[in-house]
C-alpha cells in the first residue's frame, strides 16, 4: 500500500516564490489541522491570492536562479547519524525539493529517493545490501532462457534494442558505437526486467525511465535495483487496462479546468481538451521534455516531493508470474509476449482507460461504441482511442491521419542526424505548422480559481456553441490520490501548459498545431521557469481547502 495522507510530511515551499513576497499573515484554518504534511507547508508560507497572481504574471526575461544550491556531500552527511543511518528522511527530501543534488552525489542519494533501501541500514549494511542485490541481478540476467520462451525472448530483445539505440544517444554516456558498453547495459537491464516481470514485460518508454538511472549509477546492477524501485510506482502506467493513465489524464483535466477555466474552454473549442498531446508527459513523468541534465534535476525534485516509501524488507527484483498460463495475453495463443501485451479486446468499450476518460468527459455513449484499442503504453493507441470514441462533428477539428497523430516512435528517440517524420508525432500531413516562436510571457490567472468551464461535452456529439453556465466551485483530490500519488508532476505539466497558454490562444492553434508545437519543444523547456511556476501553484494547492477526495473518485470511476 502506498503512503497515506499523514505520511506526506515532506514538502515545505519556503522560498518557493522568493522571500520578498512571503507574508507574515494569519495562517489558513488548515494550519491547525492535525496533518503534518499541511502543517509543514503552511507553517513556512502564507500568501494571498493576489500574491499568487503576481507569481503567475511574472515576466521571465531573465534566468530564474535556483532556490537553494544543490545538496553537497558534506551537507548530506548531516542527515546521517554516527552509524551512517539516515535519521531525517523527510528533511532530506525537503532539502532536495528546494535545491536538487550535486551531480557527484546523485548515485548515493537517488537510492533513497527511489526507495531502494529498507529503513535503518548503516553505511556498511547499505554497501553489503547493494552488493548482494547486484549478485541477485547477475543471476537473474543469466536465467533469460529459463524464464521466457525462445520466441518471447527474441521479441523482447529486439524490441528493447530498437528503443535503446535511439534513447538519449546525444548524451556522451550513450554516444558512440551501437555495441558500446552503456547501450549494452541498458539493453540487458531492460530485458532482464521484462523477463522477470511478465505481467509488465517491456513497453515503449521504459528505456527513457531507465536511461537517466543507468547514467547516474554507472553500474548495471545498481541501476537495475533502482529501476525496480521506480517501477514499483510506475509499472501501472504500462498496465494493459490503462487505468493508471486514465486517472492521470482525468486529474490533469481537473487541475487545468480548476486553474485556468478560460484556457480550458479554449482547448474544448479547439478539440484538444482530451489533452492527449500530454500523453508522453504523463507516461514518462516529463523526462523527455527537458534537456538530459535538466531532466535529472527535474526528476530528483519530483521524487523528493513524494513521501518516503522504503521496502519493508528489500526491493523485490522479480515480479509476480504472468496471469496467463497457456494462452497468450488477451487470449491470443502463440503471439510473442509484447504483441499479446499490446492487444485489448474488441467491442463494448469496456477498458478502464476508455471508461474513465468517457466518465470524466460526461460521455453517455451506448454499448458497442468502443472498438479495438491498442494498449495505451504504445502511443499508437491514442490515435486508436480518439478514433473509437466517436467522430467529432466540430468543423474546426480535423483528426489527423491515423499513421501520423501519435506514432509508436514518438516515445523513442530518433536516430541521430536522421530526420524522423514521426518525431512530430501528432501532426497531420497537410496541417499547417505555426511559425511563431514559443511565447515567453507568463499567463495571468483567469477568473475565480474556484470556477471552471464545463467539462467537455459528450464525445461524438455535436458541440453546443452557446456559452454554458459555469458549474459550482469544484475541488481537487488530496495529495495522496492526486496524480495517483504524484501530485507535483501534475503541477509541472500545468506549468508547461501555462507557459505556452498565451501563445496558443493568441495564435488560435488547433489540436494538430498545438500538439506539433509541443513536439518541437522536446528537450527544450526551461527548467527554472517551469519549476518556479509549478512550485508556486503546488504551494497554493497545498495551503488551499480545495481537496475533495470524492471529486477525484468521481472523475475516474468507471461509468
Amino acid at each position: 500500500m502506498g503512503p497515506l495522507l499523514e505520511d506526506w510530511d515532506i514538502i515545505s515551499p519556503k522560498d518557493v516564490i522568493g522571500s520578498d513576497v512571503l507574508l507574515a499573515e494569519k495562517r489558513s484554518s488548515l494550519t491547525t489541522a492535525a496533518l503534518p504534511f499541511t502543517q509543514s507547508i503552511l507553517s513556512q508560507v502564507g500568501r494571498t491570492l493576489s500574491k499568487v497572481q503576481q507569481v503567475l504574471s511574472w515576466s521571465y526575461g531573465e534566468d530564474v536562479k535556483p532556490f537553494k544550491p544543490p545538496l553537497s556531500d558534506a551537507e548530506f552527511h548531516t542527515y546521517l547519524n554516527h552509524e551512517g543511518q539516515l535519521s531525517r528522511p523527510e528533511e532530506l527530501r525537503l532539502r532536495i525539493y528546494h535545491g536538487g543534488v550535486e551531480p557527484s552525489l546523485r548515485k548515493v542519494v537517488w537510492r533513497y529517493l527511489l526507495n531502494v533501501y529498507p529503513d535503518g541500514l548503516t553505511g556498511r549494511e547499505r554497501m553489503d545490501y547493494m552488493k548482494r542485490k547486484s549478485r541477485e541481478y547477475e543471476q537473474l540476467k543469466s536465467e533469460w532462457a529459463q524464464r521466457a520462451s525462445p520466441e518471447d525472448l527474441e521479441f523482447i530483445r529486439s524490441t528493447v534494442l530498437k528503443d535503446v539505440l535511439r534513447t538519449d544517444r546525444a548524451h556522451p554516456y550513450y554516444a558512440g558505437p551501437e555495441d558500446g558498453p552503456h547501450l549494452r547495459a541498458l539493453h540487458d537491464l531492460l530485458t532482464t526486467y521484462a523477463v522477470t516481470h511478465p505481467q509488465v514485460s517491456y513497453c515503449q518508454g521504459m528505456s527513457d525511465l531507465a536511461s537517466p538511472i543507468l547514467a547516474v549509477m554507472d553500474h548495471e546492477g545498481h541501476a537495475f535495483v533502482c529501476f525496480c524501485g521506480i517501477m514499483k510506482r510506475l509499472a501501472a502506467n504500462f498496465h494493459p487496462d490503462g487505468r493508471a493513465m486514465a486517472t492521470k489524464f482525468a486529474h490533469l483535466k481537473l487541475l487545468l479546468r480548476h486553474a485556468d477555466p478560460d484556457f480550458y474552454q479554449y482547448l474544448q473549442e479547439a478539440g484538444a481538451d482530451d489533452l492527449f498531446f500530454c500523453y508522453r508527459w504523463l507516461l514518462l513523468e516529463l523526462k523527455r521534455e527537458f534537456a538530459f541534465d535538466d531532466a535529472l534535476r527535474m526528476l530528483e525534485v519530483t521524487w523528493s516531493s513524494l513521501p518516503p516509501d522504503p521496502p519493508e524488507h528489500e526491493v523485490e527484483l522479480v515480479g509476480p508470474p504472468s496471469q496467463v498460463a497457456d494462452v497468450g495475453f488477451g487470449g491470443h495463443r502463440g503471439r510473442p509476449m509484447r504483441q499479446r501485451h499490446m492487444l485489448r479486446p474488441a467491442g463494448g468499450g469496456g477498458s478502464a482507460f476508455e471508461d474513465a476518460v468517457k466518465h470524466l468527459t460526461t460521455s453517455s455513449q451506448g454499448p458497442g461504441s468502443g472498438g479495438r484499442l491498442l494498449r495505451q503504453a504504445s502511443l499508437d493507441g491514442l490515435q486508436q482511442l480518439r478514433d473509437n470514441m466517436g467522430p467529432r462533428r466540430d468543423p474546426l477539428v480535423q483528426l489527423p491521419h491515423p499513421a501520423s497523430l501519435i506514432s509508436s516512435k514518438s516515445l523513442s528517440e530518433p536516430l541521430l542526424n536522421s530526420p524522423d517524420p514521426l518525431l512530430s508525432s501528432f501532426s497531420r500531413p497537410d496541417s499547417p505548422s505555426s511559425s511563431s516562436p514559443p511565447s515567453t510571457q507568463e499567463a495571468s490567472p483567469a477568473g475565480d480559481m474556484g470556477i471552471g468551464s464545463p467539462l467537455m461535452q459528450e464525445v461524438g456529439s455535436p458541440r453546443d456553441t452557446r456559452k454554458s453556465l459555469p458549474p459550482p466551485p469544484m475541488g481537487l483530490p488530496p495529495p495522496q490520490e492526486f496524480g495517483r500519488g504524484n501530485p507535483f508532476m501534475l503541477f509541472l505539466c500545468l506549468a508547461i501548459l501555462l507557459e505556452h497558454r498565451d501563445h496558443i490562444m493568441r495564435n488560435g492553434l488547433d489540436y494538430n498545431e498545438l500538439a506539433m508545437h509541443f513536439d518541437r519543444l522536446v528537450r527544450k523547456h526551461h527548467l527554472g521557469r517551469v519549476l518556479r511556476r509549478a512550485k508556486a501553484l503546488f504551494a497554493d494547492y497545498l495551503q488551499s481547502e480545495v481537496w475533495d477526495s470524492e471529486e477525484g473518485a468521481e472523475a475516474t470511476a468507471p461509468s
